[in-house]
């Protein structure tokens, strides 16, 4: 059984510490009178990593083309059994506090080019009124080993013209180059001393609404 975003535990040939690169980004769910009530989350792995899933699933889409309906079945049933120590790559936070997020649902994947992209919802476990508060996101697995980057603009549902983000990028500095130096030395089955360190190189998120 494949477990979304985990599959790259299993044996197989050794590669630097981060193992799995994932762009992608978030969407926030936001009534009209400005209630976020769920999260809408994409990624899009590197190319070697849709390799190994899509391997392990034996499909095999055609050169440049989307999965068929049974591949697509397949993949989503699959994808959709997230492992229990799933930690959601969406960290969210309001007035200093952490959103406590629910279980992912409603999984769907498709193929963009040469890459799988998968797309889930988690819903928040208590609504939040966005009003005069800052919503702040972080886009990141804690232990490193998928690094994730935040490459999509974010879409706010219902709020859509009353709602922006700003997007800060992971800026290197010579404390995170020796960082990364020293997470690039463990092999697959290794996890760093620091068991969070993917929020010290997480990309951000500020949403503001009005």
């Amino acid at each position: 059984m494949v477990a979304a975003g985990w599959v790259v535990f299993g044996p197989g040939p050794a590669r630097a510490h981060p193992h799995v690169f994932v762009d992608g980004g978030v969407d926030f769910q936001i009534t009209e009178d400005g209630t976020l009530e769920a999260i809408r989350v994409t990624w899009r792995y590197d190319e070697l990593e849709t390799l190994f899933l899509l391997s392990d699933l034996d499909v095999t889409p055609a050169a440049g083309a989307d999965f068929t309906d049974s591949e697509r079945a397949l993949v989503e049933r699959e994808l959709g059994r997230f492992a229990p120590d799933f930690d959601g790559s969406v960290h969210l936070r309001a007035k200093g506090e952490p959103i406590l997020l629910a279980w992912p649902r409603d999984l769907t994947a498709r193929m963009v080019g040469d890459r799988l992209e998968v797309a889930f919802y988690r819903d928040l476990m208590e609504p939040l009124a966005l009003e005069a508060t800052e919503l702040h996101a972080a886009f990141y697995e804690r232990t490193y080993f998928f690094a994730f980057s935040l490459t999509d603009e974010p879409r706010f549902g219902e709020a859509e013209d009353r709602c922006s983000a700003t997007i800060t990028k992971f800026e290197p500095s010579s404390q995170t180059d020796e960082m990364r130096a020293a997470l690039a030395k463990l092999g697959r089955e290794e996890t760093p001393e620091n068991s969070n360190v993917g929020a010290l190189l997480a990309d951000r998120m500020v949403v503001t609404c009005k």
